[in-house]
Formats: C-alpha cells, structure tokens, sequence
C-alpha cells in the first residue's frame, strides 16, 4: 500500500519491515518513540501494539509469533478519517461518505475500551481530494473501497494510513444507510449489473455508534436508552464475540441533524458508574 500512497502523494505512515531489533534500528534514531507495530496482512487492529520505549520493543522482539510478518510505524497523533463508498467500472466514484474516529481502534483492543465514531453528514475537501488521488493511483474498479486516513493533531495533515477493497466494517454500511435514507447494498448491486446509481444523496443526519463491554457498569439502563433517545434511536444489537474486543458485546446507533447531539448520546450510553 505504501508505493501506490506515494504514487497518489498524500503523505503517509513512516514505516520498516525490519525482522530483528538490529534490523531497525536506524528508523527508530529517525522517528522516535512511540512506534507501533502492526502485522503485515491483517484488520481490525488485531496484534497491533503501542511500543513506548526500548524495554517494550525488546519485549516484542523476544516474544513476537515467527509466523507472523509486523511492520513497524511511526505514532501519529490524529484522528481517524474515513473515505468509503463506491467506485464504479471506470474507475469513477459513484458514492462517497466519510467516517470520524476520534479514539483509537487500536486503544480500544488492547485496552478493551469502548468503540465510537460517527458517520458524518459532508466529506471535507481535504478528504475528498486525498481519497479520489489513492482511488486513482490504485486504479481502484467495480467495488466498494474503505480508505482510512490520519488527520493530525500537530499540523492537520492528511495522512494516508491504509485501503480496503471491501465494504467498511463495524456496522458502517448500516450508519451510510441511515445517514442519507439510501440502501448501499441495493446501489452497489445497481452499479455492478446496470452501471448505475441512484442518487446523487446528501447527507440527512449524523449517525453514531456507541458500543457496551459486559464487564463495565453503566449509569444508564437500556430502558433508560430507549426511553430518553427513542426517537433518535435507529438500530441496537448484541454483537458476536470474536468481534466484540473491537465493536463492544452490544452497540447502539442513533442518529441527528446536529452531530452535538449524536455526542451527547454517546456520552450517556457509555457513562460508567463511579
């Protein structure tokens, strides 16, 4: 992935694919600590670790999986930005949505935390503009593509962090379809038989996520979710476990023409006791 984010010239990740402690040690003088470590095929931040010092990355090195490929990164401090939709056999996007995660997914894997993120109304140009030049140097076609990409805190730079060719997960196609009243599935399958999508959709509301962990203690009941954000309320699910160190046991997604209230039933979905 890295190559073609260069051919695009969106900035990306500083990275090394070095095997041994000795092997990196010239990109670690470059970028410093933090680092994170990541496998080379993988998702959903699984095996994906903050190294904060030496003893950590020594650590790794010594009890690493020798099956498994890590590459090395720099840390950026960022939010993560999404560009998803819909590219069609020309190589021309027919839809197109944005994501913000403001805590990380990688955070709250190992730390077995809360996911959020919002499907927000409006793509940013920067987003637009960064997602259409990786699309175009990937000769991406035909398919659903999920982008992620840093935008950060020090500078507001947009960094590109990976593509998938594939629908977004966690629920995002669900959170496109209650954003803009439209049916994904439906418009992907128009486009591969037919070469057409409806549209063009405009952004009604902002759709939140809002995951719950069975080992923490909440404030707030789920009647007491649903008798005071009912109307916002578009869908509530229990979550298999193999993806609920990553999306939560049980999740809420809501949904408002202000994204201040989309955080405001965040914050007391996942409001803990003490």
């Amino acid at each position: 992935m890295k190559e073609f984010f260069h051919k695009s010239g969106v900035s990306t990740v500083q990275f090394s694919t070095g095997t041994t402690r000795e092997s990196v040690e010239a990109f670690i003088q470059n970028t410093g600590f933090p680092l994170v470590v990541k496998p080379d095929l993988g998702s959903g931040a699984s095996m994906t670790y903050k190294i904060n010092n030496l003893e950590e990355l020594d650590h790794f090195f010594n009890t690493k999986p020798a099956d498994v490929a890590f590459i090395i990164e720099e840390f950026i401090d960022g939010i993560i930005l999404t560009y998803d939709g819909l590219v069609d056999i020309n190589g021309e996007v027919r839809f197109a949505v944005s994501h913000l995660f403001e805590n990380s997914v990688m955070d709250v894997v190992n730390n077995n935390d809360h996911l959020t993120y919002y499907c927000l109304k409006d793509i940013s140009p920067e987003v637009e503009s960064a997602g259409r030049g990786i699309l175009k140097a990937f000769e991406i076609k035909e398919r659903f593509f999920h982008i992620e990409l840093f935008k950060s805190n020090k500078d507001g730079r947009i960094i590109a962090l990976e593509v998938n060719m594939r629908p977004p997960g966690a629920w995002m196609t669900d959170a496109i379809n209650f954003t803009y009243d439209v049916d994904i599935y439906k418009e992907w399958a128009s486009m591969i038989v037919h070469n057409e999508v409806g549209g063009p959709y405009e952004g009604k509301y902002y759709t939140g996520y809002a995951s719950r962990k069975q080992h923490k203690h909440y404030v707030h009941s789920h009647e007491d979710i649903l008798h005071t954000f009912g109307p916002q309320i578009v869908n509530y699910n229990e979550i298999e476990e193999v993806f609920s160190r990553a999306m939560g046991n049980s999740a809420y997604q809501f949904r408002s023409g202000q994204l201040e209230e989309v955080r405001n039933i965040v914050n007391y979905v996942q409001q803990e006791e003490g």
